[in-house]
């Protein structure tokens, strides 16, 4: 969303929601100006999600009529693919995106649609690494990645590794690094041999269940997520379900609701199942 000539210390961001991901410096805004606005060369309203367009179109507005400068509206809900990767802007400081886009094809992502094929960034410094699909960047990538990662802490893989892809290259690498969490992800059934391999491998390797969560997508068929969630919770990774949702937003009903909240609190669907991670479920 940058123009070649902004400076990003001059640009107020707008958003339509505030949340764990969004910056939280003095040039950021989650509602129309008040009084007073920072002096600044531009003002970008950032859109990511379809269901938020009409909402941001109204900051849009209420900005334009609050300043003599640009008021830009964009962002992954136009069709944004993004460039390169600008710390801090859009994304609140220690996230950082080593790439976009991803090489596969999986009928219910748009990722692939947006961005494209897997593009790799330069690599920025930050200890949440949210790439789509990270363990398909090149070796040569990766191993950048992995050098600017000795120098954090708290290392989070936040993006969805991709648990085919795990090699023991990367679990070696991974063990140089203070990592905190891995996230991996099981949008589909055929995803779960897959993680019940990776699993097996780093636990092996000396982490915990607390290190290794997973996202499970649901939201077609209750019973059988469970069963994948309960699947992935006995490979000895943490679940965290995540309702499904297109371009076009699905309203759930508040079965599905409370099912994907149980799902998202591991106290909570540990003692209701009397689970073990790593171990049988039963």
């Amino acid at each position: 969303m940058i123009g070649s000539g902004d400076d990003v210390n001059k640009v107020i961001r707008v958003f339509p929601h505030r949340n764990s991901f969004t910056p939280t410096d003095d040039m950021a805004f989650f509602e129309e100006p008040g009084l007073f606005i920072p002096d600044h060369d531009a003002v970008h309203v950032c859109c990511v999600f379809t269901w938020d367009i009409e909402r941001c179109k109204k900051l849009q507005f209420q900005w334009q009529g609050r300043t003599d400068k640009s008021v830009l509206l964009d962002g992954p809900a136009f069709g944004n693919s993004g460039g390169e990767f600008i710390p801090g802007m859009y994304i609140r400081p220690g996230v950082t995106f080593t790439s976009r886009g991803c090489p596969n094809n999986c009928g219910f992502c748009f990722v692939p649609k947006r961005e494209g094929k897997l593009r790799e960034l330069s690599i920025q410094p930050g200890n949440i690494m949210n790439a789509n699909n990270f363990l398909a960047e090149s070796k040569s990538h990766r191993r950048e990645a992995y050098d600017m990662l000795k120098k954090q802490k708290a290392i989070e893989f936040k993006g969805g590794l991709e648990a085919a892809r795990l090699t023991d290259w990367d679990i070696e690498e991974m063990r140089g690094i203070k990592i905190r969490k891995l996230f991996f992800a099981a949008d589909h059934d055929g995803a779960i041999p897959a993680i019940r391999k990776a699993a097996a491998r780093l636990l092996a390797a000396g982490y915990k269940r607390d290190h290794l969560h997973c996202y499970v997508l649901i939201g077609d068929d209750m019973q059988k997520n469970e069963v994948r969630l309960l699947s992935v919770c006995e490979a000895g990774m943490m679940p965290f379900a995540q309702l499904y949702q297109p371009v076009e937003r699905i309203e759930y009903s508040q079965e599905w609701k409370r099912f994907a909240r149980l799902w998202s609190r591991p106290a909570f669907y540990m003692a209701k199942y009397n689970l073990r991670p790593g171990k049988a479920v039963g």
